[in-house]
């Protein structure tokens, strides 16, 4: 088997069901699923793999709650095959989706991830034709790259750090290149970032394909969202600019490290949130926000 599908999961059984099938109905059927339960209450997810009589399909449950990040880096060292995908437990699959995506890996032999076109859809599945402005934002920041095809390098860690504009549940890596990442902990609002900065600071290209063979599921009551409402998010994500700007300037990659500084993207989405919130009469937890944002990592 060449492709392992590896799913942290924590949420909506229903959800997780469609995703399943969706991975069973890709035109390749040479691939592997791990589901990754992170205590979620109840069984429903194993009784539903086990009506499947799916042998490709395992299910492991976490002895404890390891928490987005803890699940995730759990989920990414159970992967085996050549490629893998960590794609969330409430997106969708198009049937070509392993085509598009295994296509541009094997035809590129320092491809380290590849970035397929998305779709994204509401918590009900229904396509979003007008997307938000932060996905207006993540197709500003990502048309050099999409225009190119490939990114890699401090090109490509100083893009994401300016803005990141991936979808990670949609990405398939090179297991070789997933397995070198460490661990970060305190970063659960961010660790999808993370991932990403820190394989390409190993070397190797980001592959962009504009085909859309991925469905994103937005939620406005996700755990990220959670973390913006109380102000963790920014918290957590500055903690991260922090840490990866001194790691950056060790490596020499000065100008994505200034990247890392500025965090713009970071700082105006919490002047985005303090703005809603001085709207709403809550001028102390705005003025908390605007700090945060504000201050220089």
């Amino acid at each position: 088997m060449s492709v392992d599908f590896v799913i942290p999961y924590y949420g909506d059984p229903e959800y997780l069901f469609a995703t399943i099938d969706s991975i069973r109905a890709q035109h390749q059927e040479d691939w592997r699923l791990t589901i990754v339960d992170d205590q979620y209450p109840g069984f429903r997810a194993l009784e539903y793999i086990e009506s499947l009589g799916d042998e490709r399909i395992r299910y492991v449950r976490n002895e404890e709650r390891l928490g987005p990040n803890g699940n995730t880096y759990k989920a990414s060292t159970l992967a085996e095959r050549e490629f893998v995908s960590m794609m969330g437990a409430d997106d969708l699959l198009e049937p070509d989706y392993l085509d598009v995506v295994l296509e541009r890996l094997r035809a590129d032999p320092k491809a380290i991830a590849v970035q397929p076109g998305v779709r994204v859809m509401d918590s009900e599945g229904t396509i979003l034709t007008s997307v938000g402005i932060g996905d207006k934002v993540k197709r500003k920041i990502s048309a050099p790259a999409r225009k190119a095809g490939v990114i890699s390098g401090e090109e490509a860690v100083k893009s994401l750090l300016s803005g990141n504009w991936l979808y990670t549940p949609s990405l398939t890596y090179r297991q070789s290149a997933l397995s070198k990442i460490p661990y970060r902990p305190d970063i659960d609002a961010i660790h999808d970032l993370a991932f990403m900065v820190d394989m390409l600071m190993e070397g190797g290209n980001l592959l962009v394909d504009e085909r859309e063979v991925f469905r994103y599921r937005r939620h406005q009551a996700s755990d990220s969202s959670t973390r913006v409402k109380d102000g963790k998010r920014f918290d957590e994500e500055l903690h991260y600019y922090g840490l990866i700007a001194k790691e950056l300037r060790a490596k020499g990659w000065n100008a994505a490290a200034r990247s890392a500084d500025l965090h713009l993207s970071s700082r105006l989405h919490a002047l985005m949130v303090a703005a809603g919130r001085l709207g709403a009469g809550d001028f102390a937890h705005a003025g908390a926000m605007v700090g945060r944002a504000v201050r220089t990592g």
